[in-house]
């Protein structure tokens, strides 16, 4: 009897047209915070200033990979990394 074996286990569905439901997400709460931001700012020169960060952010979390790493797993890393502390003793035994 044979069996089939599922194959490229680590590819992640793409649920939304072309996107995976972590990049949709990212985009969707990016669009949410720039339609935030074009609410409250007047000025439409500080409304692009604003949210150029925002959109560069949430393009970089859903599409970059650093070392084949997503960014969201290198800021997390950086996070934990700054938060240690850094003093190492070594006591012999």
């Amino acid at each position: 009897m044979q069996f089939n074996v599922p194959q490229f286990l680590n590819i992640e569905d793409k649920v939304i047209g072309p996107f995976t439901l972590k990049q949709f997400g990212y985009l969707a709460g990016a669009g949410g915070v720039i339609f935030l931001i074009y609410t409250a700012v007047p000025n439409l020169f500080l409304f692009i200033l604003l949210s150029i960060p925002v959109f560069t952010f949430a393009v970089a979390l859903a599409f970059l990979k650093i070392n084949g790493r997503p960014f969201i797993n290198i800021i997390i890393s950086f996070i934990i990394y700054t938060g240690k502390p850094k003093l190492f003793i070594w006591r012999k035994k």
